[in-house]
């Protein structure tokens, strides 16, 4: 190749690198990238770093009581096993997610089926519906408070008036009827947003499924079954996982409603306890990271089940 030749390739090439480079930096995948990128480094700060931080103090002796910060292994989880108080609070947690979870769910379906199948109103019963989840969760457990108030609440005056009673129950003093009480007004207060992420889902299936279903002589139970939750699988996936997660951080409800009641206390209260009453942090840092894995794990094992139990092919 002569001088000439090269001379005459050398800008083409030049041009086709920056051709390249501009077309790299408006590639859809660039675009996303740059999108993402605050909400990679705001997570990394308040997210992960915190947790990684948790974890690792885990591990070590913190307290303000006691000098030094000495490295003390896996002390703080074995210890949980031993600690009676702590068995107590997950039994009371996993009373709390089981029943939280199922009525959630099945509260949620009923009424996002309801809403769905509205010709009118629609707009009026959603936003009902949706008023509990948008009030502060203190605020729906002192108007829970009062209702279950032995003296002067709502629910004592009803059983009284209607015969079911005959003098003022104090709910809270039995354990079986407290932890129901508790879950719910955490059901209350949670079970809207499942009836809304269900409803979104629901509007996206085609009336044509249902109207040739119809035709072949489906039933309701079986189009429900054969193409509403397979159909709808997703949603459910997700509102299973937010019902778990939130279910394991129940506090607010069980703190107003029973104060640090052992009988009713959660996980989360026993958390708070352990670490700014007792003030041993590390070990409620400890309880923490349990109570973070455990949520994590129980919601991908039953997200996947149900994903494969109705994907729809």
């Amino acid at each position: 190749m002569s001088k000439s030749e090269v001379a005459m390739t050398a800008p083409s090439f030049q041009e086709g690198e920056k051709r390249t480079w501009r077309q790299l930096v408006a590639s859809d995948a660039s675009l996303g990238i740059a999108l993402a990128t605050p909400v990679i480094l705001l997570m990394a700060a308040f997210v992960f770093m915190p947790v990684l931080l948790t974890a690792w103090d885990s591990f070590h002796r913190v307290t303000p009581m006691l000098p030094g910060q000495p490295f003390v292994g896996l002390q703080n989880y074995t210890r949980m096993f031993a600690d009676p108080d702590v068995r107590n609070a997950w039994w009371n947690t996993w009373f709390y997610v089981v029943m939280a979870v199922v009525m959630e769910l099945i509260l949620g379906l009923l009424s996002a089926l309801l809403l769905n199948g509205m010709k009118s109103g629609r707009r009026w019963l959603l936003a009902a519906v949706i008023l509990p989840w948008a009030l502060p969760p203190v605020v729906n457990a002192m108007v829970w408070s009062w209702i279950y108030n032995p003296h002067y609440g709502l629910l004592n005056g009803l059983l009284l008036r209607f015969g079911l009673i005959d003098q003022p129950h104090v709910w809270m003093n039995d354990q079986a009827t407290a932890l129901l009480l508790v879950t719910l007004v955490h059901v209350w207060r949670m079970m809207p947003l499942n009836a809304v992420i269900l409803l979104a889902a629901l509007q996206t299936i085609p009336r044509e499924l249902y109207e040739a279903a119809e035709v072949d002589g489906a039933g309701k139970i079986r189009r429900l079954t054969m193409i509403t939750l397979p159909l709808i699988a997703g949603a459910l996936g997700i509102a299973l996982t937010q019902s778990t997660i939130t279910a394991f951080n129940i506090f607010d409800e069980a703190w107003i409603l029973a104060k640090a009641s052992a009988i009713t206390r959660p996980i989360q209260g026993q958390i708070y306890m352990t670490a700014f009453q007792d003030l041993k942090f590390s070990y409620g840092m400890a309880m923490s990271i349990t109570v973070m894995l455990v949520s994590i794990l129980v919601s991908a094992v039953y997200v996947r089940r149900i994903y494969r139990e109705t994907r729809f092919d």
